[in-house]
């Protein structure tokens, strides 16, 4: 999935510049849009099943292909896999994590790579840290030559033709948080060694699930847990806030408010906030763009009730926020404003589908963190600056002018303003029904796109003169 990201203005324009309560032509947080709902979605996934037991002929067929079309080996050294001990091996994980049993855990690993037996054992560190209500791994049927593409660098070598990417659905609620179980990916390698089949690395490459290798137990050192009635968040134990992280918390409780004020029911009203010092957490979900990692403070994860990536349809659970490690240490002003912002895109998760326009999604974010302030007319012009107000942003180019933001922030905010706060939430769901925004208009608000547009350019005309 390509995450659209959003540039860095010049130093003259950054947030700063601005002064307290105006809006910066910056806005450093995104939301992941949801998949497209199509009979052709997700064409990623072949969805050629592997059987419980791949015969020795077809193994060596298999083997051909993890070598890239290299000699694949005779058929006497090949060894079937066996589904069902997989299937015992992540049960196993499941009750380790249910018992705290650390040697359950590590007696199905194989620890012959010291670097991979230190992550396996924070891992599962990490794991029994978190208030889990559910949790169950459970192995999804993929193609074989297509979950080849993420074998690490040197398995087939050290493994031979006894090697497999297995793909996981890690299913899990937390407590006092999900309503629902959300699904998230894992590529589990597994190999045949010591007479027993063992989890011997971690899936790699280009092109992995959304959240592999990006969720709060992936962290490579000790994370603490802290929460409240509403808001759970994970930070790194050792070099989290030096409050313990509880004025992150009473940030994230006003930002749930702030939210709660425009959208009061319909989402679970709760989040689960991952906030750790390990830039690989959050940068995984750049993988196409990490040069552009740095220019976002936090993001917005959908995920739902099976991995987008392996299934079809798949309903919404949640919405997780991620945040930009470099972030937290900003000042009060920007955290509240970047988590009320993210908090909202989690509450209209259920209401968010794949018609919804980037200028509505980040537009009412916005206007949500930016509800209760009053702003200059010189702000407005300065944050605007040469923009254009002429259609309403496309998508295709939403994230390619920060300005955007503040143009979707205006059109959101004129709509409340002379059609009233309820029916701009009406406006923003009715594109789970409607995919144009004419049709839309039409039918929440009684007028035309093009009546729309223009009320919104003099709205902004006069925003600019004050």
């Amino acid at each position: 999935m390509t995450i659209p990201q959003q540039q860095r203005p010049p130093e003259e324009l950054t947030p700063a510049a601005y002064g307290e309560g105006l809006p910066s032509p910056w806005y450093p947080s995104l939301q992941l849009p949801p998949p497209r709902r199509s009979y052709l979605w997700p064409l990623l996934c072949a969805l050629l099943v592997l059987s419980a037991a791949v015969a020795v002929a077809g193994g060596v067929a298999t083997a051909a292909a993890l070598r890239g079309g290299g000699r694949a080996p005779t058929a006497a050294t090949w060894v079937e896999v066996d589904a069902k001990a997989i299937d015992l091996v992540l049960q196993r994980r499941t009750e380790a994590v249910q018992r705290k049993d650390a040697e359950e855990w590590m007696a199905d690993v194989d620890q012959r790579d010291p670097a991979f037996t230190k992550r396996q054992r924070q891992e599962f560190d990490n794991l029994t840290k978190l208030p889990f209500a559910q949790l169950e791994f459970e192995r999804i049927p993929q193609s074989v030559v297509k979950m080849a593409a993420f074998l690490p660098p040197g398995a087939f070598e050290q493994y031979h033709a006894a090697v497999r990417v297995v793909p996981v659905t890690v299913r899990h609620r937390i407590d006092g948080v999900d309503s629902r179980p959300v699904a998230t990916p894992w590529l589990a390698v597994f190999a045949f060694t010591g007479h027993k089949w063992v989890i011997a690395g971690d899936g790699a490459g280009k092109d992995l699930p959304t959240g592999e290798a990006g969720q709060p137990w992936d962290a490579a050192g000790p994370i603490a847990v802290v929460r409240n009635a509403r808001v759970t968040a994970v930070i790194s134990a050792d070099t989290g806030p030096a409050d313990g992280g509880q004025g992150l918390l009473e940030l994230a409780t006003t930002g749930l408010e702030q939210v709660a004020a425009v959208k009061p029911g319909g989402w679970d009203g709760k989040v689960l906030l991952t906030a750790v010092a390990d830039r690989r957490i959050f940068d995984t979900y750049f993988a196409e763009s990490q040069d552009r990692v740095a220019q976002v403070a936090a993001i917005a994860v959908p995920y739902y009730s099976a991995v987008v990536e392996w299934a079809n349809r798949p309903a919404y659970a949640t919405t997780r926020i991620v945040f930009n490690p470099s972030e937290l240490s900003a000042a009060k002003g920007e955290l509240q404003h970047d988590l009320t912002h993210e908090f909202t895109h989690a509450a209209m998760g259920p209401v968010t589908g794949p018609y919804t326009p980037r200028w509505v999604v980040e537009g009412f974010a916005e206007y949500v963190a930016y509800r209760d302030g009053h702003f200059a007319a010189a702000g407005i012009r300065q944050a605007l600056g040469d923009l254009a107000i002429t259609a309403f942003p496309d998508d295709k180019q939403f994230y390619e002018e920060p300005r955007n933001y503040v143009a979707g922030w205006l059109a959101c905010r004129m709509i409340a303003e002379q059609y009233g706060q309820d029916k701009l939430v009406a406006f923003y769901e009715a594109f789970l029904r409607l995919s144009e925004v004419d049709s839309v208009a039409r039918e929440v608000l009684g007028v035309t796109r093009a009546q729309l547009e223009q009320q919104w350019r003099d709205y902004v005309d006069a925003q600019r003169r004050g």
